[in-house]
């Protein structure tokens, strides 16, 4: 990586942290202390899910999801790493994948609607689950989901146009 794409990624964080920041100012000089504790409550609790995604070892994947919502304008998409998990074995697959499904969703999306996404990462026993969920007004759906429909373990389900749900399965 270059040192300009590494600046860029810092102002972006820069950006997002005073962005909190300035919320947490307007609420303390407001002497909304009930919405100060709730605001740095998701501060920690999002600042513990980028921790445990960047160490996760997949590094190309935690790139692309922690810079995604500065690169696509009418998507947003949030994360919950259930605890600490190694990605380094999954890390190409996933980053692949995130791509297509954005590939994919561009070519059945609106550009004047917004889309909100959700990635769960779940470790069990055995195996270990990400479910991706996405809101929003879908065009032909049919041809979305056999588009990211896989080989690989993921399956897709499309909920009248609204809702999309993509679950995998990594060993």
């Amino acid at each position: 990586m270059e040192i300009k794409e590494i600046l860029h990624i810092l102002r972006h964080k820069r950006h997002d942290w005073m962005n909190q920041i300035q919320l947490l100012q307007g609420y303390a000089s407001m002497d909304k202390m009930e919405r100060v504790k709730e605001q740095l409550y998701q501060i920690i609790e999002q600042s513990e899910h980028e921790r445990r995604l960047l160490n996760s070892g997949a590094e190309n994947f935690t790139l692309w999801l922690l810079t995604f919502n500065w690169s696509h304008s009418h998507y947003q998409l949030t994360y919950l790493l259930d605890g600490d998990v190694d990605l380094s074995s999954h890390d190409d697959q996933l980053t692949a994948y995130a791509e297509k499904v954005i590939t994919v969703l561009n070519e059945h999306s609106s550009s004047d609607e917004l889309y909100e996404g959700f990635i769960h990462f779940l470790k069990t026993k055995e195996k270990f689950e990400i479910n991706w969920s996405w809101t929003g007004e879908f065009k032909d759906t049919a041809d979305l989901a056999d588009k990211l429909t896989n080989d690989e373990g993921m399956t897709v389900f499309v909920d009248h146009h609204h809702e999309l749900k993509i679950n995998c399965k990594l060993e």
